[in-house]
C-alpha cells in the first residue's frame, strides 16, 4: 500500500484561531480562491508523494537523525503577500521573515530524504504559510488590494519544537491531513 506524505511543521491551534480571525475578511472576499482549511494550514519542508508504507521506518530514522540536533526555536509571522506576482495570483500566502533557522532545518530534511531516494526539489525553499489557492482572475484585483493591506500586520510565533511526517487522504470534501509520527527537536531519537 502506498500513501501520500510530506513533512511538515504545524502550527498550535490557538495560532490557527488566531491566523483564522486576522484574515477573515480577506476569506469574505467575492474572490475564486480555494481558502486553505484553518485545522490544515501548515509549513511544508519536503513533499514526499505516493511512498510505500513499508518505506515509512526508513523516512522516520532520517527525521530522527535531522531532528534531534537542532534546537527549538521560533518564527514570527509578518506580513502577507501572493506568488507569482501582483498581475498573476496563484497563491496567497503569510510570510515569515528572519526564517534562517528554519531554511537550514529545511535543507537538512532535504539532504536526509534524498540520502534515501527521494527526488530532490529544485526550487528555492521559501519559508511561508499558504492559506489560499487562486482558482480563477475573478476578483484578483480586490484580493492584491487586500493583502497588500496585510504588508505589515503581525500574525503570531511559531513555536517550533517537532517537524511532523503528515499523511494526506484526499477526499471529495479536499485533502485531509493526519500526523504519522512526530520528531522531536533537540531529541536525540527523535
Amino acid at each position: 500500500m502506498r500513501i501520500r506524505c510530506f513533512v511538515a511543521i504545524n502550527l498550535d491551534e490557538r495560532l490557527k484561531r488566531d491566523l483564522y480571525h486576522a484574515t477573515e475578511e480577506l476569506r469574505d472576499m467575492q474572490c475564486d480562491v480555494k481558502w486553505v482549511p484553518m485545522e490544515n494550514v501548515h509549513i511544508t519542508l519536503k513533499f514526499l508523494g505516493d511512498t510505500p508504507e513499508d518505506f515509512i521506518p526508513k523516512i522516520g530514522e532520517r527525521l530522527a537523525a535531522v531532528s534531534g540536533p537542532h534546537v527549538p526555536f521560533r518564527m514570527k509571522l509578518h506580513g502577507a503577500g501572493v506568488f507569482p506576482d501582483r498581475r498573476r495570483p496563484r497563491v496567497v500566502w503569510i510570510d515569515i521573515p528572519d526564517s534562517d533557522k528554519l531554511i537550514k532545518l529545511q535543507k537538512k530534511v532535504e539532504e536526509s530524504l534524498v540520502i534515501i531516494g527521494f527526488q530532490e526539489d529544485n526550487r528555492p525553499f521559501t519559508p511561508h504559510l499558504t492559506i489560499g489557492r487562486v482558482r480563477s482572475p475573478k476578483g484578483n484585483a480586490s484580493l492584491v488590494r487586500m493583502v497588500e493591506t496585510l504588508k505589515e500586520n503581525d500574525f503570531g510565533i511559531i513555536k517550533v519544537e517537532k517537524i511532523s511526517l503528515m499523511k494526506s487522504d484526499l477526499k471529495p470534501s479536499g485533502a485531509q491531513y493526519t500526523s504519522v509520527a512526530e520528531y522531536y527537536l533537540g531529541k536525540e531519537g527523535g
